[in-house]
């Protein structure tokens, strides 16, 4: 996004100031976020590290985006008409305490965001999965280590329910291959017992099928993601989105 071609970042500098020592034993993935973002805050036009052809087309960029931190929403705000979004009432916050475990207070005040289209990206939460695999339910996850289920052996978790919903697809993918490399290890110095074969999703398959569930295939899914292009190739853009789950089983012939 801070090379987008017509759009320039708005970061604050304040926000920034004195980060460099605060991550220096960060996870690799959100240190680098972080310093690529350090630096897009402080670095001023016309030092070096700034190239003059870039600084020039940012600052004549008909777009601008930003980050807003330590912010909670709190109530959107409509048109007179009550039919549209004029922008977001938000309370300020400070963090107290430390690292993972800082928490966002509210500190009395508040500001408002005018805004046209609000985008709702927050409030997941896991639930727990069966009394058998231990659950945190402050947290909202598996307790794990690198993806090993604690008290469980042989068992894994992965994504929201390991580490909480933070991150984005390639947080989610590295997360993945974190505790694929614990299988692996396992695996590697005898832990799992590998000796008999599993019936796998077979065995799976039939308890639902007993049960009168009948599950959704790729195959069924292939259905829905083409149904959704179709209608939004009709409308001119990438797909419209089926949101009601009984119309996806309609369409999948369930």
């Amino acid at each position: 996004m801070i090379n987008l071609p017509g759009a320039r970042p708005v970061l604050n500098p304040a926000d920034f100031t004195g980060l460099e020592d605060a991550i220096k034993d960060a996870p690799r993935p959100r240190k680098r976020l972080t310093e690529l973002m350090i630096k897009t805050a402080l670095e001023k036009p016309g030092e070096k590290t700034m190239e003059v052809q870039a600084v020039a087309a940012q600052a004549a960029a008909p777009r601008e985006w930003g980050l807003k931190f330590q912010r909670s929403p709190q109530e959107v705000l409509p048109t007179t008409d009550g039919r549209r979004a004029r922008g977001v009432r938000m309370a300020l916050t400070r963090l107290e305490g430390l690292g993972d475990s800082a928490k966002a207070v509210r500190t009395g005040d508040v500001e408002e965001l005018e805004c046209g289209l609000v985008v709702s990206s927050i409030g997941y939460r896991s639930l727990p999965l069966d009394p058998a695999v231990p659950f945190d339910a402050q947290r909202g996850v598996i307790p794990n280590s690198s993806g090993r289920v604690e008290g469980v052996p042989g068992l894994y978790c992965s994504g929201w329910v390991k580490r909480g919903p933070t991150g984005v697809i390639i947080t989610t993918m590295n997360d993945s291959f974190d505790t694929a490399q614990s299988v692996l290890e396992d695996l590697r110095v005898g832990m799992l017992d590998v000796s008999a074969s599993r019936e796998g999703f077979g065995a799976v398959e039939s308890i639902l099928r007993s049960r009168g569930v009948r599950p959704v295939s790729f195959s069924d899914w292939e259905k829905i993601d083409a149904a959704e292009v179709a209608r939004g190739k009709a409308a001119g853009k990438p797909r419209e989105k089926i949101v009601d789950p009984q119309e996806m089983l309609r369409l999948i012939g369930h």
